[in-house]
């Protein structure tokens, strides 16, 4: 039972632990990936990534958000299961941080497409459900389970001729954007990857996630998954220094693959796109250049074409900086790369789904470099909630590992040898012999 949220763990919860180098061996904890799927998440699930307006609904809003609503409401009236002693912070946190957004915005002039009140309430949204995620109001793991049912369906329905197909042969689909697309193909495998224990599944999720975010043809995507993959294979064999040079490695490669082999084989065709992205770009440098320290405010992050169209940023780093200045961007980076990742954290990691969610915010990372909206998506909520819950598994370990050593190095009461003299009866109060 937990003294923060009274929750308590179920009987049949694992957390797997191990050390570099080794093989992953069960211990106690909460990893509850191995549990009964619950019904609401895997519905509400097969439709929270899609784009797709529903029709006939009030404030045109996208399937995803609806579901997304409902998933929130469904949690006020569930209990927490999760212990977040470690993650107290995090709702005061982010509500300040949204704060800080929407007083950046009010004092700052608007010129957003569609009204700032709008996507301040998606954010708000997608907070609530960060929270309810990470507390375990809503069950992580049925989630992950709905979204795939709901991506495979979504590339049935395309390649049948049912759903959007805005990109021609790319799939897209519902999510009517192929790097959209790609991003949440790749996330979600990495995260159903998580709760594939048997060898043959495992082959079976990873060939069947390359193969979904290869059919977007989203360049980004493809290398934001090789690198989650890569961290997911080597996380269990590298301590600090080894995930952070893993780090590094990835910074460093991945602009050079960008650059040199961006239109090569199956992509040649890509250099009509590269130049119109190339013209946003420019567009975007300038109006970040433009941009005070605390940003411009919510709904700000896009530019004007040469012919007359609006078009948002194709970098979230620069939206972020955009609408919420350096310290919205500090906010993000802390939470998703000190929290969520963890490179500098001590020890193994506490189960399969804290290593699935470190990779997935690896690619989350990545994708931000190309597409504009990433940080503010279900599915980057997604990633980042199952990476906070490993925070919390690893620093609950870390804590009971030194509650233990503190009771190994208490002293140990010394017995009274046989036959070591005169006794006192308390009852009596006499001397026995």
């Amino acid at each position: 039972m937990d003294a923060t949220t009274g929750a308590s763990a179920p009987p049949d919860a694992r957390v797997t632990a191990h050390h570099p180098g080794g093989p992953e061996v069960p211990g106690p904890g909460l990893d509850d990936t191995a549990e009964p799927t619950r019904f609401a998440e895997f519905a509400l699930g097969s439709v929270c990534l899609f784009a797709y307006t529903v029709p006939r609904v009030p404030g045109n809003l996208a399937a995803g958000l609806v579901a997304v609503a409902a998933l929130v409401f469904l949690s006020t009236v569930r209990r927490p299961t999760r212990p977040t002693v470690h993650l107290r912070w995090l709702p005061t946190a982010c509500f300040l941080v949204l704060g800080y957004l929407v007083a950046v915005t009010v004092t700052s002039p608007d010129e957003s497409l569609f009204g700032w009140p709008k996507r301040a309430m998606r954010l708000a949204l997608l907070v609530l459900l960060l929270l309810a995620l990470v507390n375990g109001r809503a069950h992580l793991p049925s989630l992950v389970r709905g979204a795939a049912f709901g991506l495979v369906l979504n590339a049935v329905a395309f390649y049948a001729g049912v759903a959007p197909a805005p990109y021609g042969e790319l799939l897209s689909g519902y999510l009517l954007d192929k790097n959209q697309a790609g991003l949440a193909y790749a996330v979600v495998g990495l995260l159903l990857l998580a709760q594939a224990t048997q060898p043959r599944w495992q082959v079976a999720v990873g060939t069947a996630t390359v193969a979904f975010v290869w059919l977007s043809g989203s360049r980004t995507s493809l290398a934001a998954l090789a690198c989650g993959l890569l961290w997911f294979a080597l996380r269990p064999r590298l301590e600090a220094q080894g995930r952070i040079a893993l780090g590094v490695a990835m910074a460093l490669v991945i602009p050079v693959i960008e650059s040199r082999y961006a239109l090569v084989g199956s992509f040649s065709d890509r250099r009509g796109s590269d130049q119109f992205r190339a013209t946003i770009d420019a567009a975007s440098q300038a109006k970040l250049g433009r941009a005070p320290f605390q940003g411009m405010g919510l709904g700000e992050a896009w530019v004007l074409y040469p012919n007359g169209d609006t078009f948002f940023f194709h970098n979230s780093y620069w939206s972020a900086l955009v609408e919420g200045g350096y310290p919205y961007l500090a906010a993000l980076m802390g939470v998703t790369v000190l929290m969520a990742i963890g490179p500098f954290r001590r020890g193994p990691t506490p189960s399969r789904l804290a290593r699935a969610g470190e990779a997935a915010n690896i690619v989350v990372l990545v994708c931000a470099l190309r597409l504009g909206e990433v940080f503010g998506t279900t599915i980057a909520v997604i990633a980042l909630a199952a990476g906070l819950i490993g925070f919390a598994q690893a620093a609950r370990i870390r804590d009971e590992a030194q509650d233990a050593e503190a009771l190994r190095m208490l002293p140990t009461p010394l017995a009274t040898p046989t036959g070591a003299g005169p006794s006192v009866s308390p009852a009596a109060d006499t001397v026995t012999r």
